[in-house]
């Protein structure tokens, strides 16, 4: 079978949002909740993405770790994986970095520190906003390139060979927000006000520094993507 990028979520309702749409140009598939995943040969990248379980969680959810066996196998063979959130955690928690249940109470635009240039972050380095939702965070595992930080989370990105994890939600458009804000239990206006929730859906839609990451960030990795269809 030919190669193609692997979205693997842990959320029914999960888009995959920016990173679905600037890698839409090239063969893609699912997994949601996998009992199984593709092997290697038919993977040109892979894309995990956010989820309301704990990445520690792997008894009650198996496809937890059969993510993180298929990620740290993908990392051996220097194919590209992106974690988003939970997927962060995943990747971060296989490699050894410790992870903290509900070390963080996190729900909106953040300010996010980018220390290290990183093309899957568009080379941007220095303050940006960026949506997060999160309880949990995993410390920089051992090997690992610091390329994030914030006020409350230390390691908020992280590169370690072909993966990059991120913390925040660098894929959350307009649509991934108004799910959160629906389908999601609880909403973000539950969690925090439909006052606050507007502001953040207008800061995703304007910041152009945000959107100049995300146009550069995604590209990059679809780009490294393509190098192994």
């Amino acid at each position: 079978m030919a190669r193609s990028v692997l979205f693997i979520k842990h959320i029914e309702y999960e888009t995959g949002g920016h990173a679905a749409t600037l890698t839409s140009h090239l063969p893609t598939r699912e997994a949601v909740f996998p009992s199984q995943l593709p092997p290697l040969d038919e993977i040109a990248g892979i894309v995990i993405t956010g989820g309301q379980m704990s990445a520690a969680e792997e008894d009650e959810h198996p496809s937890l770790a059969l993510t993180a066996d298929l990620a740290l196998r993908a990392i051996d063979a220097d194919i590209p994986v992106l974690g988003l959130c939970l997927g962060h955690q995943i990747i971060g928690r296989a490699l050894g970095g410790e992870h903290r249940e509900g070390a963080v109470d996190e729900v909106g635009i953040i300010d996010i520190d980018v220390v290290a240039p990183e093309p899957w972050l568009g080379g941007h380095v220095g303050p940006v906003g960026a949506m997060r939702w999160n309880s949990d965070v995993v410390a920089l595992p051992p090997g690992a390139t610091l390329l994030a930080t914030s006020a409350t989370v230390e390691n908020e990105a992280f590169r370690y060979g072909s993966a990059v994890g991120m913390q925040f939600h660098l894929e959350a458009d307009d649509r991934v927000m108004r799910l959160w804000d629906s389908v999601a239990s609880p909403t973000l206006s539950e969690l925090r006000t439909p006052d606050a929730v507007a502001e953040w859906r207008a800061h995703l839609a304007t910041d152009t520094t945000l959107q100049g990451i995300v146009q550069r960030g995604f590209a990059a990795f679809a780009e490294d993507c393509a190098r192994r269809l």
